[in-house]
């Protein structure tokens, strides 16, 4: 049983002017702690995954993170292959962002066969022909990252991975997407010329999850406050997750954060970013030198547990509250819930938005929405006073 859900956003208008943004989710968002109070630690381990149509392997991570961390029994997965499994799954979401949801939005044809390549190339080869997992085997990884690079570059990049990094600069940009070779380039071309500042947003980007952050920020706020999940905040105050907070400090990135703040164009841009240094990452190639954990967990105290998951949309955070190895209370705050907040990046950056007409107004909004990247299905209405 997946929870779905759909997000509505309303722009009421005066004149061409948008006057004021809201947004609204029928996702039931207390329906997974409805589902998991009762269940086993083991049980609930084993449903999460299967609530959500989209990130599982994350939702999964993070659920036998947090039911660890409170100290009951789980089947865990070893903390490699998770780990591994969590960024296979940005990779496959970064590719169909970009070559699917993009285009989509503004208009154009999507690029479905080198996403079912990459999906296909992700599938066949984390497990073997006997089913037995190879998330840890290092060979195959690296041959999986080079065959993921090879399709990224043709459809993607029109050159390898880390030969687009070497983009460091706005005017470097610019020369990229006027020789047309791939659709990502395309698309960003027409978004550098005509809307750069697109949902342009003062919301600052979400601070890096590190654990003190976490326990003296995030779970005083989780234990006070039965909303939160619903309205999260860093500190009383929305915030912007996702691949530009976590790119932020990459060279291209600054450049257009430099530029154009955070809006549109620079969010894309961290998009492209990220894929390019996961398929590095994945051939052993990533020039970083440091990375954050995609996974943290840490215990609470009292059969308590949080963990926090990167995951291609941002921070997803689980807390797990259990006793006599059984669920008592169960918290999930996904990053749809961040970055759509009602006082958060999208609504902020679409305020004061101007259109000549309600077509353009609505892919502009559309496009607004797909760069932030809801996990659930979305809509666009229009209001006029």
């Amino acid at each position: 049983m997946a929870i779905e859900g759909e997000l509505i956003v309303r722009l009421d208008c005066r004149g061409r002017c948008v006057r004021q943004v809201t947004v609204r989710s029928t996702r039931p968002m207390d329906a997974a702690r409805r589902v998991l109070i009762g269940k086993t630690a083991q049980d609930a381990a084993a449903t999460v995954p299967m609530l959500f149509s989209i990130c599982g392997g994350a939702q999964g991570a993070a659920a036998t993170g947090a039911l660890a961390a409170a100290g009951a029994t789980v089947q865990e997965a070893d903390f490699p292959s998770r780990d591994r499994e969590v960024m296979l799954e940005s990779l496959q979401e970064a590719f169909w962002h970009l070559l699917i949801d993009w285009p989509n939005a503004m208009g154009s044809a999507p690029c479905a066969t080198p996403v079912a390549a990459a999906r296909y190339e992700i599938a066949s080869s984390t497990r073997a022909a006997d089913g037995t997992p190879r998330l840890n085997d290092a060979t195959a990884m690296r041959e999986l990252g080079i065959r993921l690079s090879t399709i990224a570059a043709q459809a993607i990049f029109g050159m390898p991975p880390a030969a687009w990094l070497e983009l460091a600069d706005g005017d470097a940009l610019h020369a990229w997407c006027a020789r047309r070779q791939t659709v990502p380039a395309v698309l960003l071309g027409h978004i550098l010329a005509d809307e750069p500042t697109l949902c342009h947003s003062a919301i600052p980007l979400m601070p890096a999850p590190q654990p003190d952050a976490l326990l003296h920020v995030i779970v005083p706020a989780l234990r006070s406050d039965p909303a939160f999940p619903s309205a999260p905040t860093w500190a009383g105050a929305p915030v912007e997750t996702g691949a530009l907070a976590r790119m932020r400090k990459e060279p291209l990135v600054l450049a257009l954060h430099g530029k154009f703040g955070n809006a549109v164009g620079t969010r894309i841009v961290a998009r492209l970013v990220e894929l390019a240094l996961l398929t590095m990452e994945l051939t052993g190639t990533d020039p970083r030198t440091e990375m954050p954990p995609r996974i943290q967990s840490m215990p609470l105290g009292d059969g308590e547990g949080l963990a926090a998951v990167e995951t291609a949309r941002g921070l997803l955070l689980h807390r797990a509250h259990v006793r006599d190895e059984c669920v008592v209370d169960y918290q999930i705050v996904a990053p749809t819930e961040w970055n759509f907040h009602s006082g958060g990046a999208l609504v902020r950056g679409l305020e004061n938005l101007e259109a000549n007409d309600e077509l353009r107004l609505l892919r502009s909004a559309r496009l607004a929405v797909h760069a932030l990247d809801p996990c659930i299905a979305f809509r666009v209405e229009v209001g006029h006073a």
